[in-house]
């Protein structure tokens, strides 16, 4: 596993409401962030997403446990995304699996 895929994950994990000035340390100033729903392009956009998703939820957390290198400046995380939000499942536990496609 390469040490760039470890520290993504282990200070993504760490990231909370309090501290999205972290992503800084996460993504370049012309990040491509994508999921399902959205493209988002440059860090302000991404922190922007950030701080709305964390804003609407009560409980959000990233478990790693999956860490593939492809090639270098490229690998994949694969993780479990744990959220309650208050008008989902009446606010009870979400766990959503998921992998992320990384480019450094």
């Amino acid at each position: 596993m390469s040490d760039f895929l470890r520290r993504f994950a282990h200070t993504f994990a760490e990231l909370d409401r309090h501290h999205l000035d972290r992503l800084g340390e996460l993504y370049s100033a012309d990040v491509l962030f994508r999921d399902p729903l959205h493209e988002i392009r440059g860090l302000p956009a991404v922190q922007r997403y950030f701080g709305e998703l964390y804003a609407n939820v009560s409980e959000l957390r990233f478990d790693f446990y999956g860490f593939d290198q492809v090639r270098d400046g490229e690998g994949y995380l694969r993780w479990t995304m744990s959220y309650r939000h208050p008008r989902l499942k009446n606010g009870q536990l979400i766990r959503v699996e998921g992998c992320s496609h990384l480019l450094w």
